[in-house]
């Protein structure tokens, strides 16, 4: 039975199981380099123990026909709750950005079950938003980089005829040689070239023949039109850095963003990378789209030092690099935009 057949069955399932093991964390592992079936484990586990703020679906499948999980974490209301995104793993190699995501996920729901959770403005922030959560949204790219086939063994041969820059743990694509991050449909997409360019399909380097070719740049897009989240932070690997503005919509924000970016930039030890200057460079990403066409805040974070190598840092590092210094970086957002929001509701009412 192939992982998207297990994880399908999963979801079928789980309204009909129960079990008796409250308060208590999944428990993401710190020195563990967590696989796709890993993830969809943990998903599954967190349904178990979080079911009263916890909703699971399927966001859609990969061009490998593997399960995009959606967490929803929410509590029931009759306000009306402002949506906020978090997403992993849009580039294969970057095994820290879904691991962060999950382990975030884990605790600040044990936070809402308990007071000995480590997010203790979680009730708080749960009264004024809803977040939606996709750990992994490139699935096929994550397990070719771990060089794990099991369930896509069909798909072999078309991997193997992709120009591969590296070795496979360098993979940075989907399974059909697309770079996520390069793949949505800003209004840059024609302009689009970057350091790292290709002609065609490759590990890392090539945006595609057009914009949202990516089933996986599809589905996110869509959803992102339908949800309109307030912020979105999408999780990368390396750099210590956060790509927080662009020339084209900087200004629309009025010096939100930058208040917001320089807040948790400071607490987390993080850069701020400049505003981008040139669509060249920096076009037809997932916080690209978002900023362009919803005229919402976007965040491109990149976990982890920077050490000059395409390789990621070793997985039981992961705590001392990323977990240590981040773990209140989504909070420190959502709490700072609460503050600040009465100021700029303007900027987002119709």
């Amino acid at each position: 039975m192939s992982i998207k057949q297990r994880i399908l069955i999963l979801f079928l399932l789980l309204p009909l199981l129960s079990f008796n093991q409250k308060n208590r964390k999944v428990g993401i592992n710190d020195t563990l380099r967590y696989s796709l079936s890993m993830s969809y484990e943990a998903i599954v586990d967190m349904f178990y123990l979080y079911e009263p703020f916890l909703e699971i679906s399927l966001l859609g499948h990969s061009e490998f026909g593997q399960a995009i999980p959606l967490l929803k974490i929410s509590k029931k209301s009759n306000v009306k709750k402002k949506p906020v995104l978090i997403v992993g793993n849009l580039h294969a190699r970057e095994f820290y950005s879904s691991k962060f995501v999950l382990k975030f996920c884990d605790e600040f729901l044990y936070s809402l079950l308990t007071k000995d959770g480590i997010y203790k403005s979680a009730n708080k922030i749960i009264e004024e938003y809803d977040l939606f959560v996709i750990p992994v949204a490139n699935p096929d790219g994550l397990k070719i980089a771990q060089e794990d086939w099991e369930g896509i063994e069909s798909y072999r041969a078309l991997v193997d005829s992709i120009k591969r820059v590296g070795p496979y743990s360098d993979w940075k694509a989907n399974g059909m040689g697309i770079d996520l991050n390069n793949n949505f449909d800003d209004g840059n997409f024609e302009v689009k070239h970057g350091h790292l360019f290709e002609e065609e399909p490759a590990s890392q380097g090539y945006k595609g023949a057009f914009p949202c070719e990516a089933n996986e740049a599809r589905i996110i897009q869509d959803f992102v039109d339908t949800l309109i989240p307030l912020i979105t932070l999408s999780y990368h690997t390396k750099g210590d850095v956060l790509f927080w503005a662009d020339r084209g919509t900087h200004s629309y924000f009025k010096g939100l963003d930058e208040l917001l970016n320089t807040k948790v930039a400071n607490a987390c030890e993080f850069k701020m990378a400049r505003v981008s200057r040139n669509p060249k460079d920096y076009g037809a990403g997932l916080e690209n789209y978002i900023r362009a066409k919803t005229k919402r805040i976007a965040v491109c974070v990149e976990l982890s030092p920077p050490n000059d190598l395409v390789e990621q840092h070793p997985a039981n590092m992961f705590k001392s690099l990323v977990w240590d210094k981040c773990k209140s970086m989504p909070i420190i957002y959502l709490e700072e935009l609460s503050r600040l929001y009465p100021r700029y509701k303007y900027l987002f009412e119709p």
